[in-house]
């Protein structure tokens, strides 16, 4: 008697478990998938073996099976924001690791997920912007421009939750004239070669602003990294440089 209520738990659980395939998938081949386990089991039951392993080693060869079905059932989209989500875990594994070796490194958890924010929409920005492309240099172009944007975003925040002096907020401008004119662009790229070119002249201008006018502020951001205001000049041009060859590419096709 114990026998059979525990082969009904089984059959039982593993209905249960082939409700989580796709449901194309649950029409064709779940009751014989269920049949062919009840089955299995009466006959192991029948020659005195054991259920349990024989239970778990079904239930765990299903799952696996379970999430390949769904996986191909996922659309393109969902499968990029699922690399994407992954790719920023990693990388947030960097300050989480940092946060526990580097002394004085005390972030708390909001620091952590806007930093996981970042991430996440740094790379579906870049999925999104070059998954139509077809040209490397424009792709390259768009990864170039979104690390470069990202990098000085960072360390214009850090900088400011340090100093605390609004004047560093022209560096969040170059960003939005970047956003600005990529949206002006449409993403095409001989307005986005131009809207980094901008980016260029913006941080430029923003080095005037805080370094000439203001001699009396702390040194700019991108200080802080170690890298001078010249080189995002140079990365902002050289990303416009890559949209301009992929304009050009695409005017010879």
């Amino acid at each position: 008697m114990a026998i059979n209520r525990a082969l009904r738990h089984y059959r039982a659980a593993y209905a249960l478990l082939l409700r989580l395939y796709p449901r194309p998938f649950q029409q064709r081949f779940a009751e014989g998938m269920a049949q062919t386990f009840h089955d299995l089991c009466r006959e192991r039951r029948a020659a005195g073996r054991g259920l349990f392993l024989f239970a778990l080693s079904a239930f765990l060869e299903t799952s696996l099976e379970i999430a390949k079905e769904n996986t191909m059932q996922w659309t393109q989209m969902q499968r990029t924001v699922l690399r994407v989500a992954l790719v920023a875990l990693g990388l947030l594994m960097v300050p989480l690791v940092a946060s526990r070796i580097v002394e004085g490194w005390n972030w708390g958890p909001g620091a952590f997920v806007f930093t996981y924010v970042m991430f996440f929409a740094t790379g579906m920005a870049y999925a999104l912007i070059a998954r139509h492309a077809k040209a490397v240099a424009y792709k390259a172009a768009v990864a170039l421009a979104l690390v470069a944007g990202f990098v000085l975003g960072w360390s214009t925040m850090v900088h400011m939750s340090e100093t605390e002096n609004p004047l560093n907020l022209v560096y969040f401008g170059v960003l939005a004239v970047g956003a600005a004119g990529a949206a002006l662009a449409r993403l095409e790229p001989r307005g986005m070669a131009r809207a980094l070119f901008a980016m260029s002249a913006a941080l430029v201008a923003a080095w005037f602003i805080t370094q000439v006018l203001y001699p009396d502020t702390p040194a700019g951001p991108v200080w802080n990294v170690g890298v001078m205001h010249g080189g995002f000049v140079l990365l902002f041009a050289a990303a416009g440089l890559l949209f301009r060859h992929a304009s050009l590419h695409a005017s010879n096709d």
